[in-house]
């Protein structure tokens, strides 16, 4: 009777152990089994929109399960970005943003969320920076913008997606290392940034190729690019650093998780999304947006993240911007 028990008892021990051992390879091939959620924590029609919906759109075919694109403005992309921190770890729901969001508003503000709580998986895109002004300025290069400014100190007013995004950061490191005093208009989100200076709202703007290509010449000029050369596709726009002023700056996009999300997701996500980035439609939509595809794995990425944390901090106290 004994003997009869401790069977059942080994039995049941080997067959549990089984099922455990299991378990995370069927998480793996059955992953996704409903919708995946990209959220953009910036206003519908800028450029990080853009891009995810470009890439919601070629998704599908490689995930086999709809890919959504939601915009959760606010914040300067922190209520999207605390959203996704906040949400299950079981990788239904993700953030395509900027690492403004993720490294730099966590160090200028207090906010719900921390660089730590969310995991790369992937980088899609490393954007060149370029300095727009609406043609109804009058400035058509940069020795013309630049000797205004110093003529007349905070009178020259340039949007942002928000207070912190890159763009916030990007114009205002740019002012530091000129020796101007711009005056900072903060928007929810790049396309009523670019809607503002279409308008004449304000004047100055640092763009990315799908936010601004479509309004050259006639609505926009290009004075600069904040690259350390000169774009193929603009040739005739010289970089900032040709005229004397050190500074270099990108926008970079990457799909993040909450951490905690399993292995396993995380993996099948890399996958299904690098697949996704290596699609002939895919680089052809990117191509259109002017846009380059950069991949990047999450690892490597995460890496280059804890580094800039660190490099925006010591900016930023400088700058005056970072939270006391």
């Amino acid at each position: 009777m004994e003997r009869k028990t401790m069977f059942r008892v080994m039995a049941f021990a080997l067959m549990m152990c089984f099922m455990m051992g299991s378990i995370p390879v069927a998480a793996s091939e059955g992953f996704p089994q409903k919708p995946i959620t990209i959220v953009v924590p910036y206003s519908a029609g800028g450029g990080t929109d853009l891009q995810a919906r470009a890439l919601a759109s070629v998704a599908d075919k490689y995930f086999s399960q709809p890919v959504v694109v939601v915009a959760k403005p606010g914040g300067g992309g922190a209520v999207g970005t605390a959203y996704v921190a906040h949400a299950k770890t079981d990788g239904y729901t993700l953030l395509y943003a900027v690492p403004a969001v993720t490294v730099i508003k966590p160090i200028m503000v207090k906010t719900p969320y921390q660089f730590e709580d969310l995991e790369p998986v992937i980088r899609v895109n490393d954007a060149p920076r370029i300095l727009v002004v609406g043609n109804q300025q009058p400035w058509k290069t940069l020795d013309d913008f630049m000797a205004y400014a110093k003529e007349n100190p905070g009178k020259i007013k340039y949007g942002s997606a928000g207070p912190g995004t890159t763009t916030h950061i990007a114009m205002e490191g740019f002012a530091y290392v000129g020796g101007i005093k711009l005056t900072h208009v903060p928007f929810k989100g790049c396309a009523k940034a670019i809607a503002a200076i279409l308008g004449g709202h304000v004047a100055t703007f640092g763009a990315i190729p799908s936010e601004c290509f479509q309004y050259f010449p006639k609505q926009m000029t290009p004075l600069a690019v904040f690259t350390k050369e000169r774009l193929s596709n603009l040739p005739d726009v010289p970089t900032l650093t040709e005229k004397g002023i050190n500074f270099t700056d990108s926008s970079t996009r990457a799909i993040f998780v909450p951490k905690g999300t399993p292995p396993e997701v995380l993996a099948a996500l890399h996958d299904g999304f690098k697949k996704t980035m290596e699609d002939p439609k895919f680089q052809d939509m990117f191509k259109k947006l002017g846009e380059p595809v950069s991949y990047m794995n999450g690892k490597d990425f995460k890496v280059i993240l804890e580094e800039q944390k660190k490099i925006y901090g010591e900016v930023l106290e400088k700058v005056g911007l970072k939270a006391k």
